[in-house]
């Protein structure tokens, strides 16, 4: 059961804001009545840890100054994070979103296909960062509902799953129960329609959407940057970029393991600890040769180990 706790500035006098938008050295804050640009306190950037983003979209933070100028002073520390590996590093990881609850992975039925792989590595993003992970898969009006409950099925993806088109509106008021009350972050990769949902979700927001560059099939980037929206009936979702790729960064095997219920939940094995791969007396070796464990998710947890390097 996913926990509902929004925050709200009111409460704490006004002193305490959240990040809705980083734009470079400046954010924007909502204070729980408007939203305000501020700066960033050079002793707020030098007291983050050179590991992560020093502030990202959903971070809690303490405030100075009057109506006029406002400057962040503090950085709380985060309850949950979804954060990747930053572009050139295997070190420093990029916080796309911090102090949601849950994280919306937005995927499509068709153009672009359904990637399992893809909703695997956002799920184990989530779940490092402490975040729920909820499958949203769009673009059912270029299917069936019935096709698409097959393509999840297949591929067993363990999750939450919303069925839902920006397109017709169905699935819509499913979404909207999905996140109401709650800070959200939804990612995806390029062209999956996430824009369009957020279009659907905030008609009075201008959300530019793009369709699919017809030379690559891939989608175009149509969000710069992570931006916090408001939910009328209360919460926030924090829309992110949509991406290419998803990289991840060195990660323990037990780690990935989690992503995946049948491996994760599998009984002991021989000898422990176990990464299931190439260890006399593995039961999820045992579980894939039976059918208990399905080829195709032992395939996806093999593929996610060579990538993250694990040991």
């Amino acid at each position: 059961m996913l926990r509902r706790s929004v925050f709200d500035p009111r409460e704490s006098g006004n002193r305490r804001m959240i990040v809705a938008q980083v734009r470079g050295a400046s954010v924007v804050l909502w204070d729980g009545a408007r939203f305000r640009e501020a700066t960033v306190a050079k002793r707020a950037r030098t007291a983050a840890s050179v590991d992560f983003s020093f502030v990202a979209v959903g971070d809690r933070v303490a405030v100075e100054g009057d109506a006029g100028a406002v400057r962040v002073t503090s950085i709380e520390p985060r309850q949950s994070f979804l954060g990747r590996v930053a572009r050139g590093s295997q070190d420093r990881i990029q916080v796309l979103a911090a102090n949601a609850e849950q994280a919306v992975i937005v995927a499509s039925v068709a153009d672009p296909p359904f990637r399992p792989g893809l909703v695997d590595r956002w799920a184990l993003l989530a779940l490092r960062g402490g975040m729920t992970p909820v499958l949203a898969l769009n673009k059912v009006d270029l299917s069936t509902r019935a096709a698409a409950g097959r393509l999840v099925d297949e591929a067993s993806i363990p999750l939450e799953a919303i069925y839902l088109s920006a397109v017709t509106g169905e699935g819509l008021e499913d979404l909207r129960s999905c996140l109401a009350g709650r800070t959200s972050v939804l990612v995806g990769h390029s062209g999956v329609g996430k824009s369009k949902i957020l279009s659907r979700i905030f008609p009075a927001e201008e959300i530019v959407s793009g369709e699919l560059s017809g030379k690559s099939g891939k989608g175009r980037h149509t969000t710069a940057s992570a931006r916090m929206y408001l939910l009328p009936g209360g919460g926030h979702v924090i829309d992110t970029p949509g991406v290419r790729m998803v990289p991840i960064g060195p990660m323990h095997y037990t780690e990935v393991a989690e992503v995946f219920p049948e491996i994760h939940g599998a009984p002991l094995c021989r000898f422990r600890p176990c990464s299931h791969r190439t260890e006399p007396g593995c039961s999820v070796k045992a579980g894939v040769e039976s059918g208990t464990v399905p080829g195709v998710v032992y395939r996806r947890y093999l593929r996610l180990l060579e990538e993250v390097g694990t040991e």
